[in-house]
């Protein structure tokens, strides 16, 4: 198949673009072409020139539940709050994060966490869910077996993926950047298929990241509340992208964001810091984003421009 049959509207696809530096959402505007180049470089206030709002689809692509308020949660809730229609699709059931899941089916646990996702997903102003292929994936945790979402063929994900975005026909897709946000390895497979996904489909993909700085901070808050104990897996290092598309989404945001979470783990996104800890057990890769965001701003997200 040639380019021109794998994108039929592209004339219409090139006239959307992303940015380089925003102060606001992720910015659609047409492209402009500069010695030959095509130039994404737009700075837009959203709140004064909005170019991703009322009419606009916008597709996130995530590897479990929880994923869509860590890694977009401020987005999502902005985005739907200004008109876009925001859809999400999730690879797995997340079954391996369900409180006791080691005593529930892997079915029994995504529904359960299935619930907890469809409360998420209402406070952020998700307008539908849904998962990529049901059930072919799972979330196993450090375990691997031969449905584990970990251990899936880039190729078969990418494939399973690509109907949905032909049926949603976003504007742009939303995912995690290249490492993953966290470096897990669901999470950079999950980048990797969205991005092959969605360049056949010829539509725009930002990926969500963290600054090393950002990350550091986060550690430095533990520190404080829990001194001596390491918390994370290790693999969030932080990226620093060459094209970037950061925004600080409206300071409300921030409560929503939090919000969300809490559907999840009562707490883990509204109590203090030092209070979750001495009742949250947890010490993996959730507790420091939490802290990162702490650190940060909540309502502060960061993408990079990927396609």
């Amino acid at each position: 198949m040639d380019k021109a049959e794998r994108c039929p509207d592209q004339q219409e696809q090139n006239s959307k673009a992303s940015v380089a530096e925003v102060n606001g959402l992720p910015a659609v505007g047409p492209a402009r072409a500069r010695t030959g180049e095509k130039r994404w470089v737009r700075k837009v206030k959203w709140q004064t020139k909005p170019r991703v709002g009322r009419g606009d689809t916008v597709l996130v692509v995530t590897a479990h539940p929880d994923d869509e308020v860590y890694a977009h949660g401020v987005a999502i809730a902005a985005l739907s709050e200004r008109g876009a229609r925001v859809v999400l699709r999730i690879a797995s059931g997340g079954e391996a994060a369900e409180p006791g899941s080691g005593d529930l089916s892997a079915e029994e646990a995504r529904r359960r966490r299935a619930r907890r996702l469809a409360a998420s997903c209402a406070t952020l102003g998700v307008a539908s869910w849904g998962w990529i292929d049901e059930g072919r994936w799972i979330d196993t945790g450090s375990r691997r077996t031969r449905d584990s979402l970990t251990l899936a063929d880039r190729g078969d994900l990418a494939d399973a993926l690509t109907p949905h975005i032909r049926d949603v026909r976003p504007d742009i897709v939303l995912t995690v950047a290249s490492d993953g946000l966290t470096g897990h390895p669901d999470h950079i497979l999950i980048h990797h298929a969205a991005v092959s996904a969605a360049h056949a489909c010829c539509t725009p993909v930002f990926g969500s990241y963290l600054l090393p700085e950002d990350i550091a901070r986060g550690h430095a808050l533990l520190a404080g509340v829990l001194p001596g104990v390491a918390v994370g897996s290790g693999r969030m290092t932080g990226l620093t992208p060459v094209e970037r598309a950061s925004f600080e989404a409206p300071r409300r945001g921030a409560v929503v964001r939090r919000a969300a979470l809490d559907h999840y783990t009562p707490g883990l996104g509204t109590l203090p810091l030092g209070e979750l800890v001495a009742t949250h057990p947890g010490r993996g890769d959730g507790l420091l984003l939490r802290a990162v965001y702490d650190a940060v701003g909540w309502h502060v997200e960061r993408y990079a421009v990927v396609t």
